[in-house]
């Protein structure tokens, strides 16, 4: 439990501010955030407090970006809120890729011009440039209803009302059905098995994507076996 800034002050119950602005509050804006991350904990107190390590960036990266870890795939899934469904899906991930770089370790560009609003991916694949070193390759799933809307199952299409109507919803832009990962913590039977359906199905519909990065790796590794070795 190293890396925690703790305060001896916990407040009892959640400021009552909008979500939007603790989240803006908490975001990473430059290197001094991140002064105490290897602090240890202090052993001479009674108690210990302790804090969601999602108020600095909602991804956790940082447990695997050693490069000690020799980490080749990282496949992440980003279930952080967003203002609409139009709104890019990469403000965590490029909070990650920044701490990567405040803490000089190898992270892929991510390039969020990628994202279209107008035609959202299920995943984004996000590789190391060419001889970076001990570099991972991304794949990023985001909260995305695409192709669900559509298809129950990859390639099998929903016929009846029913099975449309089920696929038929927004995520962020619904005002009385918002995901929101700060405002709710209760959902209906059917917004869970919504939600739990939807990213099983954006996986499924994107396993060659899965299947193509890990071939690439595997590739990679073996044609440039000096990127993925310790100085």
């Amino acid at each position: 439990m190293q890396g925690l800034k703790l305060s001896p002050i916990v407040q009892s119950s959640t400021p009552k501010e909008s979500a939007p602005e603790m989240k803006k509050a908490t975001k990473v804006r430059d290197h001094h955030e991140f002064n105490s991350i290897h602090e240890p904990l202090d052993l001479t107190t009674e108690k210990m407090y302790m804090v969601d390590s999602g108020l600095s960036f909602n991804l956790p990266y940082p447990l695997i970006l050693r490069p000690e870890r020799g980490v080749d795939l990282i496949i992440s899934f980003d279930y952080s809120e967003r203002e609409s469904d139009s709104t890019s899906p990469f403000e965590e991930l490029r909070l990650a890729e920044k701490w990567a770089h405040l803490n000089k370790l190898p992270f892929p560009k991510i390039d969020p011009t990628v994202f279209k609003p107008e035609d959202p991916k299920e995943c984004y694949v996000f590789k190391p440039e060419d001889g970076q070193r001990n570099c991972p390759t991304i794949i990023h799933f985001v909260l995305a209803n695409t192709n669900f809307r559509n298809f129950k199952f990859p390639g099998v299409p929903r016929k009846n009302e029913e099975e449309k109507q089920f696929g038929d919803f927004k995520i962020f832009d619904d005002p009385q059905n918002t995901y929101s990962t700060l405002r709710s913590f209760c959902y209906s039977n059917e917004a869970f098995a919504r939600l739990h359906d939807l990213m099983e199905f954006n996986t499924l519909n994107n396993i060659e994507v899965i299947k193509d990065a890990i071939k690439g790796c595997v590739l990679n590794r073996r044609e440039n076996p000096s990127c993925f070795t310790l100085d």
